[in-house]
């Protein structure tokens, strides 16, 4: 009784030529989308991740609110600050924290109980670039943070 031996790449080399090439062009294919998969989705990452545009660094404007939310997850924690215009109006602005993400803010002070609901903030950022849009990011030169009393919040 002969047992049938499994077809692998190399046994199909030993066919005909045929079977040969087939066998290479399946190779080539798998191959070819290996390695564009990997390209897009490298191009995805550095694309969410990229900064550039998105604020200008050039600028810098203060902001002084009360806090209306801080979440403190990955990837990147938020802080929603609600400021009081001169007329008395009232805008929600983000405060982004750049690409550090929690792990390395963690280690940098920051935790789940850094900022509570209502708390009073100065907050100097680089103002996002998009028409209407309210948010300010602190991570750079020239930005912080600081308490009502003046005390600064970790970096």
């Amino acid at each position: 009784m002969s047992e049938k031996t499994p077809r692998t790449t190399m046994t199909a080399f030993r066919q005909t030529p045929r079977t040969a090439v087939t066998a290479v062009r399946q190779i080539l294919s798998r191959t070819l989308l290996a390695v564009s998969t990997t390209m897009l989705l490298s191009v995805a990452v550095t694309a969410h991740h990229g900064q550039a545009g998105l604020f200008d660094e050039a600028r810098i404007v203060e902001l002084k609110g009360t806090v209306k939310s801080w979440s403190f997850v990955n990837p990147h924690p938020m802080l929603v600050l609600e400021v009081t215009d001169d007329k008395g109006g009232k805008t929600d602005w983000d405060v982004y924290f750049g690409p550090p993400g929690a792990p390395i803010m963690r280690r940098n002070g920051y935790t789940a109980e850094t900022f509570k609901k209502g708390e009073t903030l100065t907050v100097k950022g680089h103002p996002a670039t998009g028409a209407g849009l309210r948010g300010v990011d602190i991570w750079g030169k020239g930005v912080s943070v600081t308490r009502a009393d003046g005390s600064p919040v970790p970096k």
